[in-house]
């Protein structure tokens, strides 16, 4: 099954490396977890390692990390008490991270590494956004394997027991022989990615580049706009394509059919109503309508996986017969019904979360993004080696934000 070739991202003309990252941690909560150990391999396009970088942090004083977590990364309390501190490791890592021409790319990198990456550089005074900026772009591995295992079977030893697949690391790792070593070792997994893209982009190297666009936000806005579009009435025109997710299920080969409703006023967040996992006709009330409606809300940040596909009669095949259907039955419902979506558009682009009191470590999206004058004084701490200076630099601060993390750090 071939998808389309159009609109390709050419990485060549664009960036000059990847940088392959995996990460440990004492936990699951970015806000008040930390990283115990980073692992990075950078390579040229063709994956040549050129450089390898590996840090052990020590565990910071107020953090108490998980039991489950340690069981997971096979990391004993005598291995975390010692190495750099977070607050060193993390500017060196930054700077590796945020390399002009870098393609930050893990497994599940977008969901988990890169939001603890995104608060350990927060609560450090560092761009929480370093990743994203400076040329660089991010993407992730596990959403591409995905497209892999659903069009492309013939390229990996898939992982599936009793008919259920499971697309962990680990487990393609040991049916493919990705890499050698234990498995949540943090330079074993990088080695296991970086093994795994080459197989990829080596069995089909336009699928590869074609799914490496879908991460630039503007090749993704591009094709965003030339899928089909669905006119309702001169005030309300939507598009609609195939939403791949995992949390779809694979007994539904984790796609489904969607509209996009519309984007969020002030957030880089789009929202795609499903067509295929709910029969709208069966609600009466507009209260029911509007609930059974929101209930099959899905939200989708630019250049973030996961994909989008054009309404192809080769990706209906994916769908059972129920839901496509299901998919014809509820758009024709919508035909006839669309000022319940102009009532749930409206909704949706103008909700503003409630602005809730939060410990400073977990700020970051209560807050605005760092002023120049708040990038000023932290440059300055940083500038300062001898931590005598740092303190004395910090006392001078009058109380703030800036000041109390300085403190912490």
């Amino acid at each position: 099954m071939e998808l389309t070739k159009k609109v390709i991202l050419n990485l060549n003309n664009i960036y000059k490396q990847y940088l392959f990252y995996d990460l440990e941690t004492s936990g699951t909560n970015p806000s008040f977890d930390q990283i115990l150990q980073f692992a990075g391999v950078k390579t040229d396009l063709s994956f040549n390692e050129i450089e390898r970088y590996e840090y052990r942090i020590k565990l910071r004083n107020d953090i108490v990390p998980e039991p489950g977590a340690l069981i997971v990364n096979r990391l004993n309390i005598d291995k975390i008490i010692e190495g750099q501190t977070e607050y060193e490791a993390v500017k060196e890592i930054q700077s590796i991270l945020s390399s002009p021409g870098t393609i930050n790319i893990g497994y599940n990198s977008i969901s988990f590494d890169d939001e603890f990456m995104r608060f350990n550089y927060f609560r450090n005074l560092l761009e929480p956004y370093a990743n994203q900026k400076f040329g660089c772009i991010r993407m992730d591995l596990l959403p591409i394997t995905l497209m892999y295992y659903l069009f492309k079977k013939e390229s990996m030893i898939w992982p599936n027991n009793n008919g259920k697949v499971n697309l962990k690391l680990e487990n393609l790792n040991d049916l493919n022989g990705l890499a050698d070593g234990m498995a949540h070792d943090a330079v074993v997994d990088v080695l296991a990615t970086i093994e795994m893209a080459k197989r990829f982009k080596e069995f089909d190297p336009n699928m590869w580049e074609y799914l490496c666009g879908h991460f630039s936000k503007k090749q993704d806005y591009a094709r965003i706009q030339n899928l089909e579009e669905v006119v309702f009435s001169d005030d309300l025109k939507c598009r609609k394509g195939f939403f791949i997710k995992n949390s779809f299920g694979y007994q539904n080969n984790c796609i489904s059919g969607c509209l996009a409703i519309g984007k969020h006023q002030t957030r880089d967040q789009t929202y795609w109503l499903r067509l295929d996992s709910d029969d709208f006709t069966r609600h009466s009330s507009n209260n029911e309508i509007q609930n059974a409606l929101k209930k099959n809300i899905v939200k989708r940040k630019t250049g973030v996986p996961d994909f989008i596909l054009p309404t192809k009669e080769r990706y209906f095949e994916l769908l059972s017969n129920e839901k496509r259907n299901m998919f014809d039955s509820n758009l024709n419902w919508l035909y006839n019904n669309f000022s319940e979506l102009i009532i749930l558009k409206q909704d949706l682009i103008t909700f503003e979360y409630e602005d809730k009191q939060v410990e400073l470590d977990s700020s970051l999206y209560h807050r605005d993004f760092f002023t120049n004058k708040e990038k000023e004084v932290f440059n300055h701490f940083h500038s300062l080696e001898n931590p005598s200076d740092k303190i004395a630099f910090v006392e001078t601060l009058e109380p703030s934000f800036g000041r109390e993390m300085s403190i912490r750090i």
